[in-house]
């Protein structure tokens, strides 16, 4: 009868052994409600953009990256007004006269290139496509103001007077009334 009461006394968990399991049993389930939480948040976050918003969001960045990849190219420069600007862009080997200018009465950005080293190209028009429909945009220039000593955003932008300027900020509202802006560096400057 002694044998087998120490027997029955080794089979089983002791209390301490249960505890440990079911407080690791206890964090994986957290940790695993947590990354479905946050899953959850992500999707839902990444699915309230509207097309319109997704479409303004890779216009910046597509003008973005053509303002980064400026060139000083004296002959074409660099000019802009608060609704247009006009620059060299290099794109794929290829030096481009780039422009965008903005519609209000069509409520579109239009963006045009005109390669400047094939021939004939030069002469005729270049090819334009609607960047962007947006409601307003606006453009400002970031340089050195000579009369009051420092830095600060223009209207508009002379390239013989100024040269090419800091950065291009650009502020566009959609058509629902959201907005964005983005201030762009231009690395040839810097």
């Amino acid at each position: 009868m002694k044998q087998a009461k120490t027997i029955l006394n080794k089979s089983g968990f002791t209390f301490v052994e249960a505890m440990i399991v079911i407080a690791l049993f206890a964090i994986i389930g957290v940790s695993l409600f947590s990354s479905l939480s946050l899953g959850l948040k992500v999707w839902k976050r990444a699915t309230q953009l509207n097309l319109a918003e997704r479409k303004a969001i890779l216009g910046l960045e597509r003008l973005s990256t053509e303002l980064r990849r400026t060139y000083n190219y004296p002959s074409i420069g660099f000019w802009g007004e608060k609704d247009h600007m006009e620059f060299v862009g290099i794109y794929r080997d290829e030096i481009l006269n780039i422009s965008y200018q903005y519609a209000p009465q069509e409520k579109c950005v239009y963006r045009s290139g005109l390669s400047m080293q094939r021939s004939g190209l030069a002469e005729g028009s270049p090819l334009r496509r609607v960047l962007l429909e947006v409601k307003n945009f606006t453009l400002s220039f970031y340089g050195f103001d000579t009369e009051t000593g420092t830095f600060t955003f223009f209207d508009s932008w002379n390239y013989t007077k100024s040269g090419i300027p800091l950065a291009v900020k650009v502020s566009l509202t959609l058509e629902d009334g959201k907005g964005f802006e983005k201030i762009v560096a231009i690395p040839i400057v810097q």
